[in-house]
């Protein structure tokens, strides 16, 4: 019986869940009721973390909402241990594009005087051993660009890091992958809200056995090569970009991010597809990936 829904209501819900007509949704329940494995082996710490902004340009625009969660895993990858979400606003000193006041719900009001706790923040951000987020490299730009001291902390992906296709899965907007992997919904765009909501997913096991968490973590931790196509033609950008190549506007180059296996594979393509004979060539890990 789940602790945060009335018997009565659960029990109308498990008849629905029976039904080959019907699925249900629940509520995200609170974190500390989410049932957790005891610890094998070495136990690190993440932070989980969400900001709402302004607009997508860092340069430019201004951070109005962190949290961050510090979740602890094992050896195997399980969230085993979750702390409590902390939550700031920020006033940008401006009023709140429309869009993003109907997008989050907060408005002028909510924001006025109001200022994140940077020492608080960093204090969560470089005590965990790595940084997770849903669209990683959205984030990353913003808080190492904030606090530049955690430059070069392992950043892993929930969107990227994970093969969502490949299990079955059609969504990957954080809100799809809730409801269809957990079993959850969640109505409320916040930083606080999303932090939850990711926490809740990470801590789902998937249908190879292992945990949303485990396996990021696993796939965060290989090493993959990064491709910069120097001097592509601007003939062939739609070819590149179909490929999955991504447009960097500060180096003005087409790049794209590999396994090291299919490396040559790669090059192979570019030659004969982009007219690339000669692409630059960079490891990548988790201390480098989601950033441009």
């Amino acid at each position: 019986m789940r602790q945060w829904l009335s018997p009565d209501t659960e029990r109308a819900a498990a008849l629905l869940e029976a039904h080959p007509d019907y699925r249900i949704l629940r509520s995200l329940p609170p974190l500390d009721l989410l049932p957790l494995p005891a610890a094998e082996g070495r136990v690190r710490t993440a932070a989980v973390l969400d900001t709402e902004t302004t607009s997508l340009d860092p340069a430019t625009g201004h951070i109005i909402e962190l949290a961050i969660c510090h979740v602890s895993f094992d050896a195997r990858g399980r969230i085993v241990g979750i702390g409590p979400v902390q939550d700031w606003l920020e006033d940008p000193g401006y009023p709140l594009p429309p869009q993003i006041a109907a997008l989050t719900g907060l408005t002028d009001a909510d924001l006025a005087g109001r200022r994140i706790d940077d020492a608080a923040a960093l204090d969560l951000l470089s005590g965990a051993d790595l940084i997770v987020a849903h669209n990683a490299s959205f984030d990353a730009a913003w808080i190492e660009r904030r606090n530049p001291s955690v430059a070069g902390k392992p950043w892993v992906c929930s969107l990227k890091d994970i093969d969502w296709r490949g299990h079955g899965y059609e969504g990957r907007q954080l809100g799809a992958l809730l409801g269809e992997v957990a079993g959850f919904f969640n109505t409320r765009h916040r930083a606080d809200a999303d932090v939850a909501a990711l926490v809740a997913l990470l801590a789902t096991t998937l249908p190879s056995g292992r945990t949303a968490c485990s396996e990021m973590i696993l796939s965060a931790q290989r090493p993959t090569v990064r491709l910069i196509a120097n001097g592509a033609p601007f003939e062939v950008k739609d070819r590149l970009k179909a490929r999955g190549y991504r447009w960097n506007p500060k180096i003005r180059c087409w790049w794209i991010e590999v396994a090291g296996s299919a490396t040559d594979d790669e090059r192979a393509w570019l030659a004969a597809e982009a007219g690339c004979h000669r692409p630059t060539l960079r490891e990548i890990t988790w201390h480098q990936r989601h950033r441009t």
